[in-house]
C-alpha cells in the first residue's frame, strides 16, 4: 500500500506506473492494496480517458465492498458533471449487492445531487425499504437533514423511530426528529414513548439525553428524568 502510494506521488510520469497500478487495483490479492490503487487511479490521472470506465468497473466488479465503495465516491466526486455518473450512481443506490456501497451511493446522491427529482423518492424508498440498517440508517439523516420541508419527511421519521427493524434506524430517527422538529406537537411525545418503551436500551439512552436537552422545564419530563436518574 505503501509503495503505491510513493509510486502514485513521486513517479507519475514514469510510463510504467499507469500500468502498475491498473494491475494491482485489479488483481492484488489485499483489498487494501486495490482500494489504495484505486484512490491513486481517480485522483492522480482523472483526464486519462481510460480513466472513468475503468473505475466503473472496479465499482461494480471488484469482489470486496471495501474497493467498490471507494471507487463509488470518487467516481461521484471526481466526474459530476459527466452525464453518466448520476444514473449510474442510482443503479449502485438500488442495486449493489453490498449495503455498504449503496450507503456511500445515497450518500453522495443527497450532497451531490439534491435538485435531481429522482433523489428524493430514491432515498425515501431506502429509508423505508433497504435490507440494510446501514443504508436506512443513512437515508433517514440525509433526509432529516436535506429535505427538511418536505411534506413526507416528518411522518417518515416518525414511522421509523417507532417501528424499524434496526435500533441503529430508530435512534437516528430520535435524534434527527428531537433536533430539527422539537415543535411538533408529537415529537416530545414519541421521544418519552421511545425513552420508556423501545427494546433496544441505545435508543431508550438517546431519547431520554434529547429530552434532558430540549425538554428540560416540561413537567412530565423532568419527572420522567428524575425518576430514570434514581433508578
Amino acid at each position: 500500500q505503501a509503495a503505491v502510494q510513493e509510486l502514485a506521488h513521486g513517479w507519475k510520469d514514469d510510463p510504467e506506473t499507469l500500468p502498475l497500478l491498473k494491475d494491482l487495483a485489479r488483481l492484488d490479492e489485499q483489498g487494501f492494496v486495490r482500494w489504495a490503487a484505486v484512490r491513486e487511479l481517480a485522483r492522480g490521472w482523472k483526464d486519462n480517458p481510460e480513466t472513468l470506465p475503468w473505475l466503473k468497473d472496479r465499482a461494480r466488479s471488484d469482489e470486496e465492498e471495501d474497493v467498490r465503495r471507494p471507487a463509488v465516491q470518487e467516481l461521484a466526486r471526481g466526474w459530476k458533471d459527466n452525464p453518466e455518473t448520476l444514473p449510474w450512481l442510482k443503479d449502485r443506490a438500488r442495486s449493489d449487492e453490498h449495503g455498504d456501497v449503496r450507503q456511500v451511493a445515497v450518500r453522495e446522491l443527497a450532497h451531490g445531487w439534491k435538485d435531481d427529482p429522482e433523489t428524493l423518492p430514491l432515498l425515501k424508498d431506502s429509508a423505508r425499504s433497504d435490507e440494510n440498517e446501514s443504508v436506512r440508517e443513512t437515508a433517514v439523516r440525509e433526509l432529516a437533514r436535506g429535505w427538511k420541508n418536505d411534506p413526507e419527511t416528518l411522518p417518515l421519521l416518525k414511522g421509523r423511530a417507532r417501528s424499524d427493524g434496526n435500533w441503529w434506524v430508530r435512534q437516528a430517527a430520535v435524534q434527527e426528529l428531537a433536533r430539527g422538529w422539537k415543535d411538533d406537537p408529537e415529537t416530545l411525545p414519541l421521544l418519552q414513548d421511545r425513552a420508556r418503551s423501545d427494546e433496544s436500551f441505545n435508543v431508550r439512552r438517546v431519547a431520554a439525553q434529547e429530552l434532558a436537552r430540549g425538554w428540560k422545564d416540561d413537567p412530565e419530563t423532568r419527572a420522567f428524568l428524575e425518576e430514570h436518574r434514581q433508578a
